[in-house]
């Protein structure tokens, strides 16, 4: 530093009018301009300007700088050397403040990513779960289709038999299956002992349902899907398709074997020989012409059931559709999802 003082011809302690005065002399004196830029005057007036600077800057700093001995006990704390000052402490305040947000921040940055990145995973898994939620759907569809069927072919044969209990005909119990020379008959009543539980698949519901699927559904669907899977229409409609066409079948297994045992003796109803010998014994059992009349009821009510049902899931997979296009539409940028339909109405 006393090299500064001495390029502005000073001695080291000079004051700062001192300072001043010495370096508007010389820049006059050492002005490029005035002496046609030649080189040594060039350099000269550049370190006298850096010189002038300098002392400048570090006669700031010394009026900000206050002795020790001068501070109180407070203050004392803070100071290192033998001089305390404002601007050093406020400098290392504020360093220190950045650095402690910059750790802080970054450290709940860290954790807020691993959080953002565990819910990005289970949005996959959601969709995903959401996928198959249609595929089961679909097949619940083609299921009822299939069950919707059969039972109005059972429904139409039992339903026939009875419109024809009365017909003075050796073969009325007998009904025939084909065409030409595939064709053969049978007794529509040794078959009326089959039921037909409604079964539907539901694997994929029930799994879903326990890891938290249907937060990231809609409510709609939500509900929807719960009557779908669980609701009191299916529990009715497993009723209908099974445990009561069960009672009207045991029913008809009881007479056959309380009285048309006892009366006929040896019933082989699976063959057809035995309803077109037993014929007209069987048309004056008007407790089983009743109970074919039951079954055929039964058939009418569950396929109106699963009329209704049908639509509810044709109308869920739809929904669901809609949902899963929606989400599969969103972007995710750095674990943050963004809607750009949303962004899109504003």
């Amino acid at each position: 530093m006393k090299a500064k003082y001495k390029t502005l011809g000073l001695k080291k302690g000079a004051s700062q009018e001192e300072i001043q005065e010495a370096y508007e002399r010389l820049s006059k004196e050492l002005d490029p301009v005035a002496n046609n830029n030649e080189t040594f005057f060039v350099e000269k007036f550049a370190k006298v300007k850096a010189a002038y600077s300098a002392l400048l800057t570090m006669k700031d700093h010394d009026e900000d700088e206050i002795p020790v001995k001068e501070l109180n006990w407070f203050l004392k704390l803070f100071t290192i050397g033998d001089k305390f000052s404002f601007r050093d402490f406020f400098d290392r305040a504020k360093k220190m403040l950045v650095e402690f947000f910059a750790i802080f921040f970054g450290v709940f940055l860290s954790l807020a990513v691993d959080q953002k990145r565990e819910d990005s995973n289970h949005r996959d898994d959601n969709i995903n779960n959401m996928k198959k939620l249609k595929v089961e759907l679909a097949e619940i569809l083609v299921y009822t289709d299939e069950y919707i069927e059969s039972a109005a072919w059972f429904r139409d044969l039992f339903n026939k038999q009875y419109e024809r209990w009365a017909d003075d005909d050796d073969s009325v119990f007998l009904d025939v299956m084909g065409e030409g020379e595939e064709a053969f008959a049978f007794a529509p009543l040794s078959v009326y002992e089959q039921a037909m539980p409604y079964d539907p698949p539901e694997v994929t519901y029930n799994s879903v349902q326990l890891d938290g699927t249907f937060r990231f559904l809609d409510d709609t669907l939500e509900h929807e899907l719960t009557q779908i899977y669980s609701g009191s229409t299916l529990f009715y409609i497993k009723e209908n398709a099974y445990k009561v066409p069960q009672s009207i079948i045991d029913d008809f297994v009881s007479r056959i074997s309380d009285r048309w045992v006892e009366e006929l003796g040896d019933v082989k109803a699976e063959y057809n020989y035995f309803w077109h010998d037993n014929r007209e014994y069987i048309q004056k059992d008007y407790f089983m012409q009743y109970n074919v009349y039951r079954r055929v009821k039964n058939f009418d009510y569950i396929s109106e059931q699963l009329q209704y049902h049908r639509s509810r899931v044709e109308g869920a997979s739809h929904l669901l559709d809609s949902i899963l296009t929606y989400k599969q539409n969103e972007i995710e940028i750095i674990y943050w999802v963004v809607d750009f339909d949303f962004l899109h109405t504003k």
